[in-house]
């Protein structure tokens, strides 16, 4: 028995010393996994027991600083909200926006109208464009960064031609205004 044994240990060799070095390098890690990974993980989900229960009583008990923070947040706005007389510079800065965005703008109506309650003047103004898709969604860009309170409502796209890159657009927004001097 032990000839045989000696004999399998001689032709086996390679495949048992695999198998041993894959035996011990999985008990290490085992081992590693156990012992300090558990620990690491065990004060890491401590920690961010502690953070979500910090937060969440910050959030209860600090009515204040939320207050204080939408009172500045509503003056960012209004300080977004340019004087009734600025609106020809407003409406000059969108045509400017779609001269260099390379649409050719067509019509333009604007209709006012007041919000009394806000005492804000808001323009409804209706555009239509035509140029390539790209020139097209390049205005779009152009309004969405615009400093002023300009809001799109809505557009409307249509290609009357399915081989031709060209489109018209008519455009709806909302320009907003202060009342005063």
């Amino acid at each position: 028995m032990k000839q045989v044994l000696l004999e399998l240990l001689r032709l086996k060799k390679r495949s048992l010393i695999a198998i041993a070095l894959l035996l011990i390098s999985n008990v290490a890690l085992y081992a590693l996994v156990s012992g300090y990974q558990e620990s690491a993980l065990r004060v890491a989900h401590t920690k961010w027991s502690n953070l979500r229960s910090r937060v969440a009583a910050a959030d209860r008990s600090d009515v204040n600083v939320v207050y204080r923070q939408g009172k500045i947040d509503l003056e960012k706005i209004r300080s977004m909200i340019p004087l009734k007389r600025q609106f020809p510079s407003v409406l000059g800065d969108i045509l400017e926006a779609a001269a260099s965005s390379g649409v050719a703008t067509g019509s333009i109506t604007y209709k006012p109208q007041v919000l009394k309650d806000e005492n804000l003047l808001a323009y409804a103004v209706t555009m239509s464009t035509t140029g390539s898709y790209a020139a097209v969604k390049s205005l779009l860009a152009d309004l969405q960064k615009n400093q002023k309170l300009v809001v799109v409502d809505g557009i409307s796209l249509v290609n009357s031609d399915p081989y031709a890159e060209n489109v018209s657009m008519e455009l709806r927004l909302t320009v907003y205004l202060r009342e005063g001097a």
